[in-house]
């Protein structure tokens, strides 16, 4: 029997994903076990961010497999991911500038009936509504959907 730490609680196996003249990820080999800190480095251009938004459902990948806690798993959207425990921390996090890095990170959390405003819900869901939109349309395949990333957390 395998042990729980020796299963990764985040895999990519072989992921590919290209735009058009560009290879962005040449089977690309990545895991995450509990408790660890990874950090992605490289020049630009080098595929970082493509990487992670396959990882967060921004991007669906040409080849390869992504697994969670050892069970293969396909994101059609970053809800998938979001759904599945994972989520990405944008690079440039501005969704509503007026409003702090904890209130922007708070507008991707599933709404709590007993502590949620109805305003902030109307706003969760505008938000929500606005990243969908962008996240469902055909040009995320191709990576025109806007999107910079610095990291992916698993909940």
């Amino acid at each position: 029997m395998t042990s729980p730490a020796a299963v990764p609680a985040l895999e990519a196996r072989g992921i590919v994903k290209t735009f058009p003249g560009i290879i962005a990820n040449d089977h690309v080999d990545f895991d995450v076990r509990p408790g660890e800190i990874h950090a992605l480095l490289g020049e630009n251009g080098a595929g970082k961010s493509t990487l992670v938004n396959i990882l967060a459902g921004l991007y669906l990948p040409d080849e390869g497999e992504i697994r969670l806690d050892g069970q293969p798993v396909a994101f059609d959207s970053p809800r998938d991911a979001i759904a599945a425990g994972l989520g990405m921390v944008h690079q440039h996090f501005t969704l509503v500038p007026s409003q702090t890095v904890t209130e922007n990170v708070l507008l991707g959390m599933p709404s709590r009936a007993s502590g949620s405003t109805r305003g902030a819900r109307r706003r969760r869901s505008a938000t929500s509504r606005r990243v969908s939109d962008c996240a469902s349309i055909p040009a995320r395949r191709s990576g025109s959907c806007p999107s910079a990333s610095s990291s992916v957390s698993r909940s």
